[in-house]
């Protein structure tokens, strides 16, 4: 059975229309995730799947595949726990499936390594990519890991937050088939394992000043195949 990586892109962006298709320094965002996805060194298979064929023109070695998802996957309305209904239906036989955030262009090999690991590991069904954040922080106005009354902490003494980052999150297909077709409203079946990545995979581009930011980023730090961001290290 195969460890399968998808990269899901959608055609159509409202916050920054194109996004998909803007030349990120030399790349697109959907190629960088892909030649991320290759060095790690990691998956059987890597599939490029959106409701354009354009992108199936990024398919540039045998490991790499095209899926296409009919638009009404690929729009606004489109939850994620039916969009992988879709895809561990389409991929019948494979073990795991790691979804990798093309949005995401910043989180290194390693992240992606160290996230596709996990998800295989014994005894684990789903993964999400997280950063750990030691700060003050409230839900609507109420403090959540401190007290108003209190002498103001320090930093490294409050509880950490564990903040989703959505640069990759995975799923295995026992677990995950199982309970959806059981009813499971959820996306994250079974045990579920939080797995630090780098500050620089929780930068997702949802904007342009989020792309300029990230192109100019990376361009500062020499990015490339060969070049890995260090890992994020907690407080």
């Amino acid at each position: 059975m195969s460890k399968i990586a998808v990269i899901p892109v959608r055609s159509g962006s409202k916050r920054l229309p194109k996004k998909n298709y803007k030349s990120f320094n030399s790349r697109n965002l959907v190629e960088v995730a892909r030649d991320k996805c290759l060095a790690s060194d990691i998956f059987d298979e890597i599939i490029i799947s959106s409701d354009d064929a354009y992108f199936k023109g990024l398919v540039n070695c045998n490991k790499v595949k095209f899926l296409s998802r009919t638009r009404n996957l690929a729009g606004d309305k489109a939850t994620t726990d039916v969009v992988v209904d879709y895809f561990f239906k389409e991929f019948s036989s494979c073990e795991s499936i790691l979804w990798v955030n093309s949005v995401s262009p910043l989180q290194s090999i390693q992240d992606i390594k160290n996230c596709g690991l996990r998800l295989n590991e014994q005894g684990v069904d789903s993964v999400m990519a997280i950063n750990t954040l030691y700060q003050h922080c409230c839900i609507e106005n109420n403090p959540l890991n401190f007290n108003r009354n209190n002498p103001f902490e320090m930093t490294q003494n409050l509880t950490p937050i564990q903040r989703y980052v959505y640069s990759c999150m995975g799923w295995k297909r026992e677990t995950y088939v199982k309970n959806r077709n059981k009813g499971f409203k959820g996306l994250f079946p079974g045990n579920m394992e939080l797995v630090e990545v780098s500050a620089l995979a929780g930068m997702l581009i949802k904007y342009e000043e989020d792309f300029i930011m990230c192109s100019r980023i990376e361009e500062a730090l020499e990015l490339t195949s060969n070049i890995k961001i260090p890992a994020y290290k907690t407080a």
